[in-house]
């Protein structure tokens, strides 16, 4: 990590933890599924992301999260036997860049070395 005194290990560039105060989900119907977008800058394709509902909403779950093009994270959302309308959640994010992820998923190693 920048200013860190421990040499670095393996092939993480960037670990980054944001707060989206107000990320919104769409209205979805009993036990069905849903995606929307929310924008984050900087965010690339190949990102992994990790995040947490702060407060989640009842009968809603953020099933998964991936950055479809530069700046743009995609969203899946799903319900349980309640339908939900929109509403918003604050989220805490997550994001891991792999060195060389910029060059696709055949240049990212295939094992621990």
């Amino acid at each position: 990590m920048p200013g860190g005194s421990r040499y670095q290990q393996g092939n993480e560039i960037l670990d980054q933890v944001l707060y989206l105060p107000s990320v919104t989900y769409p209205t979805l119907a009993a036990n069905t599924s849903g995606t929307n977008t929310i924008s984050v800058v900087g965010a690339l394709p190949l990102d992994l992301l990790s995040w947490n509902m702060q407060a989640p909403p009842a009968h809603v779950f953020l099933e998964n999260m991936y950055v479809s093009a530069a700046g743009v994270v995609t969203a899946s959302w799903t319900t349980d036997s309640t339908g939900i309308s929109t509403g918003s959640v604050a989220l805490v994010l997550s994001i891991c860049r792999a060195e060389n992820a910029n060059l696709g998923t055949s240049a990212l190693p295939q094992a621990l070395v």
